[in-house]
């Protein structure tokens, strides 16, 4: 009868690691989706990814009409989660 325990421990042991292992592929591609989820910003010129934030929050902070706002809080660099579009 001990054989058999062993037997079943070991089965509930390797069945809680495939789920460890499950569980960490599906927390890494929930964590990289939403990484990847903000919009890019678009090739135009005033759109230059070496402004600092403080630029752009002038225009996405302000009242300026048909800029988006901001949905976030202030981030030290947009190009953390914002890519630019390439040129052309």
């Amino acid at each position: 009868m001990a054989k058999k325990k062993k037997q079943e421990l070991k089965g509930q042991i390797n069945f809680y690691k495939a789920m460890a292992v499950l569980g960490a592929i599906i927390a890494g591609t929930f964590v990289y989706m939403l990484l990847d989820s903000a919009p890019r910003l678009s090739a135009r010129e005033f759109h230059d990814p070496k402004d600092s934030a403080t630029q752009c929050l002038s225009c996405h902070t302000g009242q300026a009409s048909n800029i988006p706002i901001m949905p976030h809080r202030r981030m030290d660099s947009c190009t953390f989660c914002h890519t630019p579009d390439k040129a052309g």
